[in-house]
């Protein structure tokens, strides 16, 4: 079994930003030789997310509205040293988690039809990190 990790670094424009890096994943895929196996990406950042989802700006804009909704930016948050933009980051990363998962099979990344990798940004701009790990055969 082989084992490959790379780091890829993504700028983002600033709160709500979703950066599709799909082509990315499975450019360090190509690099790997790895046909069959699986993919671990994980952002290193509390106050973004990593999701599968489709690339369509409107589903965008209601998973913003939900998370606004449950983690409302006026509300009052006990760790609001830093802000409550930093906050209520913190707390929808949580929600949406930092690490997505998967399959590779014949050297392709296997996704539904409509399923992207995005990185999400929860907070302001800044320049992320994302591990991915490939391991397989």
């Amino acid at each position: 079994m082989k084992v490959f990790q790379k780091t890829i670094d993504v700028k983002t424009k600033g709160l709500n930003d979703f950066v599709l890096i799909t082509s990315q994943i499975q450019k360090i895929v190509d690099e790997t030789k790895i046909s069959d196996g699986m993919v671990f990406a994980n952002a290193l950042h509390n106050t973004a997310a990593l999701i599968l989802q489709e690339d369509d700006p409107t589903i965008h804009s209601d998973l913003v509205n939900i998370l606004e909704k449950e983690v409302p930016m006026n509300k009052k948050y006990l760790h609001n040293y830093e802000s409550n933009e930093n906050a209520t980051a913190h707390l929808k990363s949580n929600l949406l988690g930092t690490s997505v998962t998967i399959p590779l099979k014949n050297g392709e990344l296997v996704l539904g039809t409509w399923q992207d990798v995005f990185l999400v940004e929860l907070f302001e701009p800044r320049e992320r990190k994302i591990v991915v790990t490939i391991i397989g055969e």
